[in-house]
């Protein structure tokens, strides 16, 4: 989950680890690698909500 913290953090800030909650809830590994590269491409915060 660590990776997907700091890209987190490094692309949104303090709004995107506001995310990691739900994220967290996610035991599904295909997802979360979908979840973790999508958040290098998206162009905003409220697309990665639509993902997760």
């Amino acid at each position: 989950m660590s990776g997907i913290e700091l890209d987190l953090e490094l692309k949104f800030g303090t709004e995107g680890l506001q995310l990691l909650p739900e994220i967290s809830q996610i035991s599904d590994l295909e997802r979360l690698n979908t979840i973790q590269r999508a958040v290098k491409t998206v162009d905003s915060i409220e697309q990665l909500r639509q993902l997760i």
